[in-house]
């Protein structure tokens, strides 16, 4: 009896003999601001008589030659794929809504039915999200398998408005692209919401979001309902201990997972166990995984190893299995990792501690993720895994055992104890440069050996002195300086130690107080820590019980400061309103400074600060005039708020060409540009008005 192939023979049935083909005009370089510039691709486009896909990338479009590619695909409703990525460079924020919308309305006129939309690396913002909302909720997008939103510089806002745009009408999506985002935790949780109701998800990628464990927990509820889930790329947000646990309650339903990417999300070693267990539980068939730069210990790092290779075929079937920037102890327990894993061992060298210590093993993680909270959209701090609430801090000693976490973050560190201790005793630029590149890896590791919690943690912030005192001349110290404080608030965030002992201990360490322990002397320059205090108020999140009771203590001796003028030069330290009607002078204002379409990205991705000015003179005592003005004010915001790339934001003594300046929501040219005189409760908008790819 003959025997058929009903695949097969479907497959003919089915198969137009027309081959998928298309146009592409990708990586061209092409400014296409015209009509009669879109005139090439409008020909070809015409020429073509199954167009199956159209792709842009690279080239920069205009409204008018969107209009015209539009009127030439209204005739294809045949498209399924549009790659459409780095297509805006150049472009105002205005021209980029109806320049999608263009091309979004020539696709619904047609009745096209797209499986992939490629968008990425198209820095468009919320408002970019409008111009394609139309298009995503048309049928045009009904049968979309393929969504890539990479890098669009989105924010929450623009997060709410793609999820909105998504749930109008039942969608099911294969791929989910969204890394750079900075969606947060909102934006997250409204994604999530869809991805729910989904259900047929396959990859999703949301690197780089700034999402903490609220926005993780959210994703991973999401994750059970996607039981097709095979890539999942978390990469570089702050999955934390909290994160790892739900997304190791999410595991049971995650049966296919071949490929997950949590490096640089803070898991430290609770949480990696945590996701250890959960694989070997779930018997999870893994070819790839990253988890670097975690602050992993090296029993967790052997935890993980042990989980993802339990299963017999392990070898064979494991691709890449990454653990750089983790601390495995010993070369010794290095070299019975990597015969576990086989080939697909990704360890880059310097985690182990056998002899000399190595660069590399923990400040990543700790560089990651401690700065988003700074964030104008960023959850507040009841929500976040990173900041307890104010009654919380409020509240007596919280007895939190962290001192195994501690040791085996550190463990096999090599012995340099005598070199920090010479060091904490005699803070001098010579011994600090003795203690090498990990510095800041070595002074806590000297500390954590003090059993004593409220030891260790005074002993930490003295160390933080030690170090700050010398930053005024050297950015090395500013640098781990600033290192130390960002692990010195990790674990305020985790419990212990209570904000008040810190706020305490910073107080006597820069002067304020007295101490009762009449042995305790200051062997710090105190102006160095003053100047990286400051900085670490703008760049860091610290808890308020902290930061306002710093300030109220240096407001109210403001004036028999030793370092009264350096302070005054850094309006974060204190507070006007509580200092006496002599020590303020008529000229301090009070004001609010905005930055957008990309501008916040040279100001460490915050938007928004309320700033209090010192009086003009305190901060430049050879100014002739009585009153701030802008361009006194980018001289301010250069020294204290510009992080790098000065020259992207500034050109001589003015804004560079590009940056579109607005007082109070009007341009700055009617009130004078540079001249004009700043006033008390005045907004002033830095927008960047060129997209940058």
């Amino acid at each position: 009896m003959t025997s058929f192939d009903l695949n097969s023979i479907n497959a003919a049935l089915t198969d137009s003999g027309v081959p998928e083909n298309g146009v592409d005009f990708s990586g061209k370089s092409l400014k296409l601001d015209t009509e009669k510039d879109a005139q090439p691709i409008v020909d070809a486009i015409n020429a073509c008589k199954h167009l199956h896909y159209l792709a842009l990338t690279g080239n920069t479009l205009g409204v008018a030659a969107a209009e015209a590619i539009s009127k030439a695909l209204k005739g294809h409703p045949e498209l399924k794929i549009a790659r459409f990525s780095d297509m805006f460079t150049g472009r105002m924020k205005t021209e980029i809504p109806p320049a999608l919308s263009a091309l979004g309305e020539g696709m619904i006129t047609a009745g096209a039915h797209l499986t992939v939309l490629e968008l990425s690396d198209n820095a468009f913002g919320p408002i970019g999200v409008e111009g394609l909302t139309k298009l995503l909720q048309s049928d045009v997008c009904s049968q979309l398998e393929e969504l890539r939103l990479n890098n669009n510089g989105l924010g929450i806002t623009g997060g709410r408005l793609l999820a909105n745009a998504l749930a109008a009408k039942p969608r099911k999506l294969r791929v989910f692209i969204a890394g750079r985002n900075r969606l947060e935790n909102e934006g997250a949780s409204a994604l999530a919401q869809v991805f729910k109701d989904m259900g047929t998800l396959e990859e999703i990628a949301m690197p780089q979001n700034g999402i903490y464990h609220v926005g993780v927990s959210a994703l991973s509820k999401a994750f059970e309902h996607n039981p097709n889930l095979s890539c999942l790329n978390l990469n570089d947000n702050t999955i934390g201990v909290k994160g790892a646990a739900a997304i190791a309650a999410a595991m049971p339903k995650l049966k296919n997972l071949k490929s997950i990417n949590f490096g640089d999300c803070l898991l430290k070693s609770k949480g990696a166990k945590t996701l250890a267990a959960a694989f070997k539980d779930n018997s999870i068939l893994l070819e790839s995984l990253d988890m670097s730069h975690n602050e992993i210990g090296h029993s967790a790092c052997m935890e993980l190893v042990d989980a993802v290779t339990a299963l017999p075929d392990a070898v064979e079937r494991l691709a890449r299995v990454s653990l750089s920037g983790n601390n495995f102890g010993s070369v010794d327990n290095k070299r019975i990792m990597k015969e576990k894993l086989g080939p697909s061992a990704e360890f880059s060298d310097g985690e182990c501690s056998d002899g000399e210590p190595s660069e590399g093993d923990g400040d990543d993680a700790y560089d990651s993720g401690a700065d988003d909270s700074n964030s104008e959209d960023s959850t507040d701090s009841a929500d976040s895994e990173d900041s307890k609430p104010e009654d919380v801090q409020h509240q007596g000693p919280v007895v939190v055992d962290i001192t195994s976490e501690i040791e085996e973050q550190f463990e096999g560190l090599a012995d340099m104890g005598t070199e920090v201790q010479i060091f904490l005793e005699t803070p001098t630029m010579e011994n600090l440069k003795a203690l090498g590149p990990r510095a800041a890896d070595l002074i806590e590791a000297h500390i954590k050996e003090k059993r004593d919690q409220t030891e260790m943690f005074t002993a930490l912030v003295e160390a933080t002195f030690c170090v700050s005192g010398l930053s005024e001349g050297s950015s090395l110290a500013m640098e781990v300086a600033q290192k130390l404080y960002k692990r010195l608030l990790v674990r305020v965030r985790d419990g212990s130690p209570t904000p008040w002992l810190i706020a305490n201990a910073m107080l006597r360490g820069l002067g304020l107080i007295k101490s009762e322990n009449k042995d305790y002397r200051i062997r710090w320059n105190t102006a160095g820590c003053y100047s990286a205090l400051a900085k670490a108020f703008i760049t860091l999140d610290f808890p308020p019980v902290i930061r306002d009771t710093i300030r109220l203590f240096i407001s109210s001796q403001l004036q028999q400061l030793p370092d009264n003028k350096l302070v005054m030069r850094y309006p974060q330290l204190y507070e006007y309103h509580n200092l006496t009607e002599d020590q303020q002078m008529t000229d301090m204002v009070k004001l609010q400074l905005k930055f957008g379409g990309g501008a916040e990205l040279l100001f460490d991705k915050i938007k928004k600060r309320e700033l209090e000015l010192p009086a003009l003179k305190k901060y430049f005592p050879d100014c002739q005039r009585e009153k701030w003005n802008i361009r006194y004010l980018l001289v301010w915001i250069k020294d204290n708020l510009l992080r790098e790339r000065p020259e992207l934001f500034l050109q001589g003594d003015s804004v560079r060409p590009g940056i579109l300046v607005l007082i109070n929501d009007a341009d700055w040219e009617l009130y004078g540009e540079l001249e004009y005189e700043l006033q008390d409760d005045d907004v002033i908008m830095f927008i960047s008005t060129l997209h940058g790819g």
